[in-house]
């Protein structure tokens, strides 16, 4: 009975792939695009690239509920689709903007229709057995971060030699073809009998659901500490592409960035990969917290670069921490809530996370043109730290229903004592 479900897993790794690399082909070079239009500076710059972030924030967290109830009630599969196609026909609203405002307008629909990393975790979630749910996010989302290397790496020498508008044509296209085979041959065994129903008998609404997951102290927990983060990353987001060109002293860095943001996404897709599998003997809190205290402690290190390589060799390395934090929140998501409600979770979630998403870019932007892009990388370091001692204390008392670790840890001593005895 396992073999459907791999085939599907697979089918979605595949196309979630293709799409990323679509999406990510474009999405890193939006700070430099910004500047093919009547931009003045890279100060101006930044506070376009911030408004870009917030717009797209804001319309995924009205939207991202309103999702997350329709994949409990109709199919995660459809949403999957519906993102993908959405997400892809924006791109192509983005190839023919012709001014600065009507990108802006084409990323907020993209906020609106896209979400293809959430939208997939769900039904990954409600498609794999319990005992391969950490091999499947992990997996999933080193798929996210391998598109999200893959996709810059092709982007900036497309950029280059042909140019902003075929490169987002391409992207758009890419996304497109990913949507369609989902639809085609991914399957679904959705039954929406299985949704809660209220006291009194009829579906339970999404304010109703809604309402009793934050009653739940372990969501709500899990919900702050991963929106605090989300706005920690967007604070940053509009900063670094910026800081780059500005390290460089040259306008044409395209390759160099699609560089670096690549490896930075390899070296995630590999930490992501490695703890989906290796979490449950780790401890989900432990590394939660490593990957937050690491991400802080390379955000200072990138703030005192003085050259391009410098932050590009800080920026891959911190690839490392961001590609622990992601995957094991997830996990921890899909150890707290009950399958059926996974939809409508990650739907608050995602609306939560997008409006932290939302302030940072804009926050970020403000910060950097105010005070120095430096200053960013300083202040978001710290709001790092602070999550990460709140978060370690707040979880203390949760039962994340991991294996014993000390049991676990006891066999391997107990194995190594019985080598050493047969060495004897």
């Amino acid at each position: 009975m396992e073999s459907p479900w791999r085939r599907n897993f697979y089918i979605l790794l595949a196309a979630e792939l293709f799409a990323i690399i679509g999406f990510q082909a474009v999405q890193p070079f939006l700070p430099y695009y910004i500047q093919e239009f009547d931009v003045a500076d890279l100060a101006e710059a930044l506070v376009w690239a911030g408004y870009m972030g917030t717009a797209g924030g804001v319309a995924m967290a009205i939207s991202a509920p309103i999702w997350g109830t329709l994949a409990d009630r109709f199919g995660r599969k459809s949403m999957v689709v519906r993102s993908m196609l959405g997400g892809g026909v924006t791109v192509l609203l983005m190839a023919y903007a012709t001014t600065v405002e009507q990108l802006l307008v084409a990323r907020t629909l993209q906020g609106v229709l896209a979400g293809t990393v959430t939208a997939c975790i769900t039904l990954v979630s409600t498609t794999t057995p319990k005992q391969h749910l950490g091999y499947a996010l992990g997996m999933m989302q080193g798929t996210f971060l391998l598109g999200a290397s893959l996709g810059p790496l092709l982007g900036g020498p497309f950029i280059e030699h042909f140019g902003y508008y075929n490169c987002f044509l391409v992207s758009g296209v890419m996304v497109l073809v990913a949507g369609v085979a989902v639809q085609l041959w991914v399957r679904e065994d959705f039954q929406s009998e299985n949704i809660p129903e209220r006291a009194g008998g009829g579906q339970e609404s999404f304010f109703q659901g809604a309402a009793r997951l934050l009653r739940m102290r372990a969501f709500l927990i899990m919900l702050a500490c991963m929106t605090l983060v989300q706005f920690a990353f967007g604070v940053i987001m509009p900063v670094v592409p910026l800081f780059l060109q500005q390290l460089a002293g040259e306008d044409d860095i395209l390759t160099l960035a699609g560089l670096i943001f690549s490896l930075m996404g390899l070296i995630g897709a590999f930490t992501s990969a490695l703890v989906g599998r290796w979490s449950d003997y780790l401890g989900a809190r432990q590394t939660l917290l490593g990957g937050l205290a690491a991400t802080a402690i390379l955000l200072v290190a990138q703030g005192l670069s003085v050259s391009v390589a410098m932050l590009g060799t800080l920026m891959v390395l911190t690839g490392l921490a961001t590609g622990a934090i992601r995957p094991i929140t997830s996990s921890i998501i899909t150890r707290i809530v009950a399958e059926e409600d996974r939809g409508k979770a990650f739907g608050i979630i995602t609306s939560a996370t997008a409006f932290g998403w939302a302030l940072g870019p804009t926050a970020g932007a403000y910060m950097g043109s105010a005070w120095g892009f430096r200053a960013v990388f300083f202040v978001t370091a710290a709001f790092f730290s602070i999550v990460a001692c709140w978060a370690w204390r707040a979880m203390a008392d949760i039962d994340l229903q991991e294996p014993p670790r000390r049991a676990w840890l006891a066999a391997v001593r107990r194995r190594l004592a019985q080598r050493r005895e047969r060495e004897v």
